[in-house]
């Protein structure tokens, strides 16, 4: 289940991000940049999560986190990919984006975080992998939210985060990495599973059908192999 976080006072931030500055920082393909014209209404960087904001142990491979809004245009249904790295490849800190749009009256919410490596000193390079994203949920009322997970530190929360929009939860002890390497391989495989269920329904062959159950087998003993052990 999603949480919708309170986030301490000391973190607030508030600064509205221009799209025109942005431009100048990303230097955007004329695609790039009509996305952000007919997609993003506007940015906010709303949140820094830091050992000094958060009162936490200073240490980990993640020393801050920052939490984004972003309101889509009118009549945006679905934020473009292409968009959250542009801005995600600009800070080697790990982004927290909270993504608002509307639906009829409603006002809605999706949450989307990314695993980041970590920053090597004396380097500005950004590897971004995998965005994991909750549903679209109603906005909750502020009376609603929740304090902040207890965590030791910022690294420590970004992994508490990462698992609430992860489909599977790290095991016992698992480092982050390995644990983001384990999803991306049980997402690969899901899509496998997929494709040869798929290929069996439309399979009329009685010794093909055969030959692709058992394949369907190894797959799923595979991926039960990587879903043992793990944090419930």
């Amino acid at each position: 289940m999603t949480s919708h976080y309170r986030f301490p006072h000391p973190t607030e931030l508030n600064r509205r991000l221009p799209k025109e500055a942005l431009y100048q920082r990303l230097n955007p393909t004329a695609a790039l940049r009509q996305l952000f014209v007919t997609q993003v209404q506007e940015i906010n960087w709303s949140h820094k999560l830091s050992s000094d904001t958060l009162n936490m142990t200073a240490g980990g491979d993640y020393p801050e986190l920052q939490v984004f809004d972003i309101e889509l245009k009118a009549a945006v249904c679905e934020l473009d990919e292409e968009l959250l790295r542009a801005i995600d490849g600009q800070i080697v800190h790990p982004i927290f984006f909270r993504i608002h749009r509307r639906v009829g009256e409603q006002h809605q919410i999706q949450y989307q975080l990314a695993y980041k490596a970590p920053a090597v000193v004396g380097s500005d390079k950004v590897k971004i992998g995998d965005y994991f994203a909750s549903d679209w949920l109603p906005m909750p009322e502020p009376d609603s939210l929740v304090a902040l997970p207890v965590a030791l530190d910022v690294t420590q929360l970004y992994r508490i985060l990462l698992q609430g929009l992860t489909p599977h939860p790290p095991r016992s002890e698992e480092p982050l990495r390995d644990w983001i390497i384990r999803l991306d391989e049980l997402t690969k495989l899901d899509k496998r599973i997929s494709r040869l269920q798929s290929q069996l329904q439309k399979e009329r062959q009685f010794n093909r059908k055969i030959e692709i159950n058992a394949q369907l087998r190894q797959l799923k003993n595979e991926y039960q192999q990587l879903t043992e052990g793990m944090d419930v």
